[in-house]
């Protein structure tokens, strides 16, 4: 099979046809990912530090290269684009940071304790290694940094991992591209062969996820593809470790006191719900609102004034539709409705249908969906037990939000109720904007992603690829003679 770039914007196909990556080739690139994380798993954190930060500035220094065609395959702009090219190298360095000071990589050594057990035990001195070679899908609506060189890859590496990356079909011509520009730095800075690979293709994913040589998986896109390969990687003979994050309805509960004044609070609502066309996994899905507070006249003067923006593909567009024709038929609603579509590329009308809580039946379910895409949902309610109800219905969701005062006497309880189905909680923010740093969680509770206690975003995201390892009794003049041989071995 074969796969071409299509402008978003005209529907229009452009640039060089991609070949799916054979069966040979993939496993001759897994046998070289083998060999790479020998000697990869083992060279100083200082060391790997030094290369990943070399990579990063090979990318910066091809900022516009790479924006010029992500905008053309993505439709995302090239304001979004250019700053999210920053922040991909910024959560490569901040990976090497972290090596260079030692974080996650320094041993732990639990001293001998005289005495009987369970008082008295030898030493322990427990290490994380690399787990092994690494399959990582890019993303569709990250086109860098949740794709090629995103957060998966580079925490991979930062762990000591080799990588197979399977390149996005909705930008194949910018993971080739990102692709050639890291690898070659990589080469350059002395890293070695093999460490990273990239494929294309929809039979590669399958057969990279089940090849007996491949340690761990890390996905982002959609539950029916997320949850598939989490099948095939559990169905394995020996199973994996797959870190798929697979979608978010994220809700947003406002209260009065939040509300005072409305034209402010539905733009930036609108602003959060149509970032990026709606296609994050942080668009706020589901608003809660107080009946008392009417915002259905200020919401749809607004949305009116929207301007369009493109779906990053066909299918994405076809499948937020598909979607949102089912919202649509399952509740009677409000609709507020912005611009309606004249253009021949991959865009549909922005809606928000606004819904009473009760009215609505007794399985939230049948609203509380994912469109990913410009709709959105918004529940008025009358009581907190009508709010609390509804999000103890709702699926695990990689965020919640809050609006309210700090002295509002409700405020304890809704906190509690998203802290129980949400990964991260924001007070008085939107759910856009993921900052990658050291606090931050991005996963949470099924189908959010796949493994809940662990995240794709900030400086802990390695934490999914290193695997515990302890010594017991072993003398420390032993364990440094082992590590000094095993990276002269290496160098030689």
């Amino acid at each position: 099979m074969s796969n071409q770039s299509v402008n978003p914007r005209t529907g229009e196909k452009f640039g060089p046809i991609f070949i799916s990556t054979s069966l040979a080739a993939i496993d001759e690139t897994i046998s070289l990912s083998v060999l790479a994380f020998e000697s990869w798993s083992r060279t100083k954190p200082s060391e790997r530090a030094r290369i990943l930060s070399a990579m990063a500035d090979a990318l910066d220094e091809h900022t516009e290269s790479l924006v010029d065609i992500a905008d053309e395959e993505t439709g995302l702009g090239r304001v979004r684009l250019t700053g999210e090219v920053a922040r991909t190298t910024f959560q490569i360095r901040a990976f090497a940071k972290a090596l260079s000071v030692n974080l996650f990589v320094e041993e732990e050594i639990d001293e001998v304790q005289d005495g009987a057990p369970p008082q008295g035990h030898p030493r322990f001195i427990r290490t994380l290694r690399g787990i092994g070679p690494v399959a990582i899908f890019g993303a569709s609506n990250f086109p860098f940094a949740f794709s090629t060189f995103g957060g998966d890859t580079a925490s991979a590496l930062a762990a000591g991992c080799s990588v197979v990356i399977k390149a996005h079909p909705a930008h194949p011509q910018t993971a080739q591209l990102t692709f050639d520009i890291a690898s070659r730095a990589l080469a350059g800075a002395g890293a070695p062969a093999g460490l990273v690979a990239l494929a294309h293709g929809y039979e590669c994913g399958t057969l990279m996820i089940t090849d007996p040589r491949i340690s761990a998986g890390a996905f982002t896109g959609s539950r029916t593809g997320g949850r598939a390969l989490f099948d095939l990687a559990q169905s394995r003979e020996y199973p994996i470790p797959f870190y798929g994050e697979l979608g978010s309805i994220n809700p947003v509960v406002a209260l009065a006191g939040a509300l005072d004044d409305p034209k402010a609070f539905v733009t930036s609502y609108l602003d959060s719900l149509l970032m990026g066309n709606g296609q994050f996994c942080t668009n706020p899905s589901v608003l809660f609102t107080p009946e008392s507070v009417s915002l259905v006249a200020e919401i749809q003067e607004q949305i009116a004034t929207r301007d369009l923006a493109p779906f990053l593909s066909e299918a994405t567009k076809k499948l937020h539709d598909a979607n949102r024709a089912q919202l649509i038929h399952s509740i009677e609603a409000i609709s507020c409705e912005g611009k309606t579509v004249d253009n021949p590329g991959f865009y549909s009308t922005p809606l928000v249908l606004v819904v009473k809580a009760s009215d609505i039946n007794e399985q939230i379910s049948d609203i509380a969906e994912e469109c990913f895409g410009p709709t959105g949902v918004v529940i008025t309610y009358t009581s907190i037990e009508q709010v609390i109800a509804l999000l103890r219905q709702m699926e695990g969701a990689l965020a919640g939000c809050l609006f309210a005062s700090e002295t509002d006497v409700a405020a304890p309880r809704i906190l509690d109720a998203l802290a129980s189905m949400c990964g991260r909680v924001a007070f008085n923010a939107w759910p856009t904007g993921v900052a990658v740093t050291y606090g931050q969680h991005h996963g949470g509770p099924y189908p959010a992603s796949t493994s809940s206690l662990h995240t794709s975003v900030g400086t802990y995201a390695i934490t999914r690829f290193l695997r515990p390892v302890t010594f017991q009794g072993l003398p420390i003049e032993l364990y440094e003679t082992m590590n000094a041989s095993l990276l002269k071995g290496i160098r030689e």
